[in-house]
């Protein structure tokens, strides 16, 4: 398969013009992630978040849909960042004020500003770069733009998540959803690999990917019960347990083994992570 020079890839505005020829082998019932930067270069070298060049790291407000790598800087010292209470509050407290287009609904277990706020206090720890608040590109998220969905559902109020609990990792079960439809028609749900799940509260136990897409079709006016497969995404931290769960806008992009098993997960979101950084 060949991807030739000059062939726009995106939507809308967001379009961008590759900038050289690029053939892989696609094996059969396989995929392959490749991977395009802001003006067009294929990236060969992402095999983590921490690969992710930082452009700007002097910004202030972050547009969670904008497409480029930045970082709001936080003042803090890195021997702060060791799992305290006040250091998280701090880091969630700044996510709140620093990212815009966040619809956190914890009502409707719609949430997102954890998830980068925990996601940035642990590249903080790890990469060296300095300490602060990280874009979704930096974090290998991508905005969920799809129309059918969970994130884009719940967030139309089509449907109503009245329960998320993750329990355990890497396992059918990981994830338990009861989910209502709000509806008069048969909603089709997907629940798109890399789709992410937040902790409720900031416990020190890890957040959840989804590694498998999955559908679930709800009937009008009914309610449905039905697990999904997925895998704790920070190594360093417990697993959850029983644990409220929060749906988001964002999906980890397949670095190419992502999703292999528990610790292809753990190595694309944590690197070697040989440090010991603490949720």
């Amino acid at each position: 398969m060949t991807i030739p020079a000059g062939r726009p890839l995106g939507v809308n505005e967001r379009t961008v013009q590759t900038q050289s020829s690029v053939t892989i082998e696609l094996k059969p019932y396989s995929r392959v992630a490749i991977i395009y930067g802001h003006h067009g270069h294929r990236i060969v070298d992402r095999a983590t978040i921490d690969d992710i060049h930082i452009i700007h790291d002097d910004i202030e407000i972050i547009d969670i849909d904008g497409g480029i790598a930045s970082r709001v800087p936080i003042a803090m010292e890195s021997d702060e960042l060791n799992g305290n209470k006040a250091s998280r509050e701090s880091f969630l407290s700044r996510a709140r004020e620093s990212y815009n287009g966040v619809q956190e609904n914890q009502e409707r277990r719609i949430g997102g500003f954890q998830l980068l706020a925990q996601l940035s206090y642990l590249r903080s720890q790890r990469d060296g770069q300095g300490i602060g608040l990280y874009s979704p590109e930096a974090l290998n998220l991508k905005y969920d733009r799809g129309v059918d969905t969970i994130y884009s559902h719940v967030n139309a109020g089509d449907i109503s998540i009245t329960s998320c609990i993750g329990s355990g990792y890497d396992s059918a079960g990981a994830l338990q959803m009861n989910v209502r439809n709000n509806t008069s028609r048969e909603i089709r749900v997907r629940i798109p690999q890399g789709c992410m799940f937040e902790q409720a509260e900031w416990t020190g136990n890890q957040n959840l990917v989804v590694t498998k897409e999955e559908f679930v079709i709800i009937g009008p006016a009914k309610e449905e019960s039905f697990p999904l497969h997925a895998s704790c995404a920070n190594r360093n931290a417990g697993a959850p347990s029983n644990d409220e769960m929060n749906v988001t806008p964002f999906i980890f992009n397949d670095l190419g083994e992502s999703f292999q098993n528990q610790d292809s997960v753990w190595r694309s979101f944590d690197g070697d992570c040989r440090e010991n950084t603490r949720l």
